[in-house]
């Protein structure tokens, strides 16, 4: 992001800002993980770096991308022609479309601290659980506008995959009950604050946190609370293979 900014602004024909990069991460140091071989029917890949955490697990034909971890500094693109520009903008809007559709009981209940986190609650735990999290609103509980936000924030998160494994999770969800889907906001409401959100289903754990640098550096994380890492693909590989 710091050589995007600078790339931008030296084409605006504006000198670079030092203070516009101050505290902003250096982008480069980024690493290609392979593990296993393709020949043995299973076998992973995974690109790790400061704002991107892709893992990738491959068993015969099926795949599996979770955990899945995107993050962005700055939240909103300051100047030069992407100004305005938010990698994670949708991320944030649809959480927010939830939270306009409810009455003041239930935004109450959405949102139990105004209070947001340094950052998402399960960390690096390898197995993350979802009861660090603050219980929230479900989707059952919910006005039909808000219902329709919340789906459609769980599917953008699940867009990130290929097409039918996006398809495979989303009919996970509702295999296990659309309505017992909970959102937690903790923190201010106001735009450019900081402000933290998780959305949990049995199957699947979604977190954004935007606090740091002056609510200006958002993180996310999709994990499937059964099978990160692709470790349920492997088990049935092992069974059926060795």
């Amino acid at each position: 992001m710091r050589q995007q900014l600078a790339a931008e602004q030296r084409e605006a024909g504006t000198p670079l800002d030092p203070a516009s990069l101050e505290g902003r991460d250096d982008p480069d140091p980024y690493a290609l993980r392979l593990e296993g071989d393709p020949a043995d029917g299973a076998w992973a890949w995974r690109v790790s770096g400061h704002h991107l955490a892709v893992h990738v697990t491959l068993v015969e034909a099926r795949v599996h991308v979770t955990p899945h971890f995107v993050g962005a500094q700055p939240a909103v693109v300051p100047r030069g022609p992407r100004a305005g520009w938010r990698l994670l903008g949708p991320e944030e809007d649809l959480a927010r479309d939830v939270l306009a559709a409810l009455d003041g009981d239930r935004l109450a209940v959405a949102r139990p601290s105004g209070t947001a986190p340094a950052d998402v609650l399960t960390g690096t735990d390898p197995v993350a659980d979802p009861e660090v999290l603050p219980r929230g609103l479900a989707h059952r509980d919910m006005p039909p506008v808000a219902q329709r936000s919340l789906e459609a924030l769980v599917q953008r998160y699940l867009a990130r995959a290929p097409a039918a494994y996006a398809a495979a999770c989303w009919e996970e969800v509702l295999a296990d009950g659309l309505g017992g889907v909970e959102l937690t906001w903790l923190g201010s409401l106001e735009r450019g604050e900081g402000h933290y959100y998780a959305v949990r289903a049995p199957s699947l754990l979604l977190e954004l946190d935007d606090t740091q640098h002056g609510a200006d550096h958002v993180h996310t994380v999709w994990r499937h609370l059964r099978d990160d890492f692709g470790g349920d693909l492997l088990r049935e590989h092992l069974r059926a293979q060795h």
